[in-house]
């Protein structure tokens, strides 16, 4: 009997389209897909412990105009997340905020700090004089803000010395104005003096006495003041 010959295509070694080869997984990159999740925990986890984190900051209640002495009633702590854009003072500063005076306005809701507040800027029985002086009629060095300074009039002429008498062809000789009777006046720098665009003049801010504070703004319009830095007593 003779033997059937086989089949090329039942011989063939091509598998059955059902069958389909397992896909090999690469061990990198499953190391990256395991890295990435973590990551991603990792960064929502820090997300909502940002959003969560939360400290006590210095509020205001009710506007404040400036000028006014602060009340605790015009400050409250509230809460704001952990990194809040805006420069904020921690809870524990309300109570050095109470009894200083606000140098600005601060309206409802505002978040003070330390810049706002201070000491009052105009002491009672004193008054703030802004003037401009040239140089010599100031020492070059340094005078910050509470340098404690003596004004001086210069108004006024010295008489000229009993040996020097007049030339013959001059004109008779007018009587020489007295000398000033008026003591230095006590002053206090306010604002540093600051120097213009001319580079030859400052203008700075002091306080004086009420009293003084015409004769002061007179004689710094003129510019007949000179000021004397006095060490404080």
């Amino acid at each position: 009997m003779a033997r059937r010959k086989p089949d090329p295509q039942r011989t063939s070694s091509s598998r059955p389209e059902a069958v389909q080869l397992r896909a090999r997984r690469s061990p990198k990159l499953v190391a990256v897909g395991v890295l990435a999740i973590v990551l991603g925990a990792l960064g929502a986890a820090a997300l909502y412990s940002a959003a969560n984190d939360e400290a006590g900051a210095v509020t205001v209640t009710r506007h404040i105009p400036r000028g006014t002495e602060i009340v605790a009633e015009d400050l409250a702590v509230v809460q704001v997340p952990a990194g809040f854009a805006v420069d904020t003072l921690h809870a524990d500063d309300l109570d050095s905020l109470v009894g200083a005076t606000a140098l600005t306005d601060l309206p409802e809701g505002s978040f003070p700090l330390s810049s706002h507040v201070g000491e009052d800027p105009l002491p009672e029985g004193q008054a703030l004089v802004g003037f401009r002086m040239s140089h010599g009629q100031l020492p070059v060095s340094p005078m910050p803000s509470g340098t404690t300074i003596q004004l001086v009039d210069l108004s006024t002429t010295a008489p000229a010395p009993a040996d020097q008498a007049p030339a013959e062809s001059a004109p008779a000789p007018q009587p020489a104005a007295a000398p000033s009777s008026t003591a230095p006046m006590q002053a206090v720098v306010a604002v540093a003096p600051t120097m213009l665009e001319d580079g030859a003049s400052f203008t700075l801010d002091v306080l004086v006495a009420l009293e003084h504070a015409e004769q002061v703004a007179q004689l710094a319009a003129a510019g007949e003041l000179a000021l004397v830095v006095v060490k404080e007593p």
